[in-house]
């Protein structure tokens, strides 16, 4: 971990509470810093841009972004970060009176929007380098990001809330702060850039794989996942009499196609088509998913 940004005095004490069971510690995020390599140029391998949005309510169709947060992080073929930069954030005028909840959610208020508006000629730049877009709620901010800008349609999505697998790796939930709380640390900010840079500093720390091997970041387990091709199991002919069964393991219900769902990697589908049969439930439709179709 890296502690630098800590008072020395102060971290000698930390150190001395964390050797007693009575007590965790939490330290503070530092501020958020850019590191590139001494060019400036950005490093070669894959890029990937950390996301997050603000909005008006929860409706893609009907709601807007009224902040929008943006970094770049480079990294190397062996996962490792070697430089990034940001976040960069901005805020928009959504032109109408804010719900007072999302106010008490975000801090913003209407007269903080008044006359904002975010650079799309930047923001959109910024996203289109990006070889993986990352964000806490993919499908949340995927949503809003693609119907401000459609050009980004179909560009691939990383989601670290759900393909990361938090229950393995020891934590308990998946909310950003209480991971991030779990992992040591805090940040008492919720707007969009604090966000960012929180989840930034969650993805870059390091662990060993739960069944043993290299220690690494979770960051390159997300890219990892994100690589992945799976399989989404379609229960399309179940009949309602099977909700609970398909309930019970795992599958979840599609409101707008109106079945029972899985997402399963290639190596589960036959042994998923097997139960379906053992159960009389008819052949489920497959349906192969990658980062570019995962979160829509």
């Amino acid at each position: 971990m890296n502690f630098e940004h800590l008072n020395p005095n102060m971290e000698e004490l930390a150190q001395q509470l964390e050797r007693d069971d009575q007590y965790r510690v939490l330290r503070a995020v530092p501020e958020p810093y850019c590191m590139m390599p001494g060019s400036g140029s950005p490093p070669e391998g894959i890029c990937i841009a950390i996301v997050d949005t603000e909005t008006t309510g929860l409706a893609h169709d009907a709601d807007t972004i009224i902040e929008l947060a943006i970094m770049l992080v480079f990294v190397g073929d062996d996962g490792e970060v070697t430089g990034h930069f940001g976040p960069f954030s901005w805020l928009q005028d959504p032109q109408r009176i804010l719900d007072p909840r999302i106010t008490l959610i975000t801090g913003l208020a209407s007269q903080h929007l008044t006359g904002q508006k975010i650079d799309d000629e930047f923001a959109c730049g910024l996203l289109e380098r990006a070889d993986l877009i990352v964000a806490q709620n993919a499908r949340f901010d995927a949503g809003f990001i693609e119907r401000r800008y459609p050009q980004l349609a179909g560009r691939a999505w990383a989601c670290s809330c759900n393909e990361l697998d938090w229950l393995m790796l020891g934590y308990e939930g998946r909310s950003q702060q209480h991971l991030l709380a779990q992992a040591g640390w805090f940040s008492s900010a919720h707007r969009a850039a604090a966000d960012v840079w929180s989840l930034f500093w969650l993805l870059t720390q390091r662990q060993r794989d739960p069944r043993g091997g290299v220690e690494r970041t979770h960051l390159a387990r997300l890219i990892e996942a994100a690589r992945t091709t799976t399989v989404m199991i379609q229960a399309e002919r179940a009949p309602y009499s099977a909700k609970d069964m398909l309930k019970a393991r795992g599958y979840s219900w599609n409101p707008d196609a109106r079945f029972w769902q899985r997402e399963l990697v290639q190596g589960k589908v036959e042994h998923e088509q097997a139960w379906f049969y053992r159960c009389g439930l008819p052949t489920p439709t497959l349906r192969t998913i990658t980062a570019t179709e995962r979160h829509r």
